[in-house]
């Protein structure tokens, strides 16, 4: 641990932030070259949004296979973070990457990564209350608390255009999840819950571009954070479930492994990245493409039912999204 400011060389480039708005850097008025490369940071941004809620969305594909071998939520978990650290330390080493960092981005780490482990345990508890449904659209109101906390604490101000966005995305999301449906469980305890896993994301998306850690390597601060939720993690299930479970066999080894590259390092990296190039609540928005690409390799590969409700909550999401990329064209005056 090094207790001086440290920062690597790194592949990713860091685009600082004020600490009253998580926008991107505004441009210097230099012409219209820094107008345009404002212009592909905000775009690239939304793409590694989308990139990363689509990630997110394959978590299924992966899991669902080892729950039917027996393994519970939290071990699976713990997997997941054990083979996406691993793999982001490989490639820190391959890439030459100082694994160094100061006493003071320890802690405020630390404290993402005991964030997040608190979203992931009180939405999977959430489940032996509520409906998988319902967890997940509670979960999903993290565009709705992270736009309350920057209102309330960060002085920001809520536009039209991003309020729209987020009720038609929740409303999407709780379409595509079945919270309106028949058979659908409900429970003070289990909702309480499933809010906090929703809070406790939206604390983690309005908190990581602002703790002055945006010097140090997408790939790196993704890392630590991983590797100190691990932590938390196996605390967590020494204490309330005895311990891990073994792995059982070969696919389930290659689903975990897969379930730690793909929805776990490569999508979360991309979420860090996009929250230094846009606005904190959009990303949050963009995350409910998590649940559509569950929906469509639900539908594809492990053949679910799609029903109108389904359809019309996966439009309701790309509407979201059209609002949120598709501005109006200005006209401006033409020069004499």
């Amino acid at each position: 641990m090094d207790n001086n400011n440290h920062t690597s060389t790194h592949r990713f480039p860091s685009h600082p932030h004020s600490s009253s708005s998580s926008s991107a850097p505004t441009p210097s008025p230099k012409g219209g070259k820094s107008g345009k490369n404002l212009a592909a940071s905000h775009a690239w941004g939304y793409v590694l949004a989308i990139v990363s809620g689509a990630s997110f969305g394959l978590i299924p594909l992966f899991s669902i296979p080892v729950i039917a071998t027996g393994m519970g939520y939290v071990s699976i978990i713990f997997y997941r973070f054990l083979f996406g650290a691993a793999c982001m330390l490989a490639f820190l080493l391959y890439r030459q990457v100082s694994l160094r960092i100061t006493w003071r981005d320890f802690w405020r780490i630390s404290l993402l990564s005991l964030l997040y482990i608190i979203c992931a345990v009180t939405l999977f508890v959430s489940y032996d209350y509520i409906s998988s449904g319902v967890s997940t659209s509670l979960i999903y109101t993290n565009p709705i608390w992270c736009t309350v906390i920057g209102l309330l604490f960060l002085g920001e101000r809520l536009s039209y255009r991003k309020c729209a966005a987020i009720v038609i995305a929740t409303l999407g999301v709780m379409l595509l999840t079945g919270f309106f449906d028949d058979d659908a469980r409900f429970s003070a305890w289990g909702i309480f819950l499933g809010l906090c896993s929703g809070i406790g994301y939206g604390a983690y998306l309005v908190l990581l571009p602002r703790l002055k850690i945006n010097k140090m390597p997408s790939l790196k601060l993704t890392f630590y954070i991983f590797f100190n939720a691990l932590l938390y993690l196996l605390l967590y299930a020494i204490i309330a479930e005895g311990g891990i479970e073994p792995i059982a066999d070969t696919p389930s080894w290659v689903n975990l492994l897969l379930l730690g590259i793909l929805p776990t390092a490569f999508s979360n990296i991309c979420v860090t990245m996009s929250l230094r190039l846009i606005d904190t609540t959009i990303v949050a928005i963009l995350g409910a493409f998590e649940p559509l690409t569950a929906m469509v390799v639900g539908v594809i590969l492990l053949g679910e039912p799609c029903g109108i409700a389904t359809i019309s909550g996966g439009m309701l999401i790309l509407i979201a999204v059209a609002i949120l990329t598709l501005r109006k064209k200005s006209t401006a005056p033409t020069k004499q």
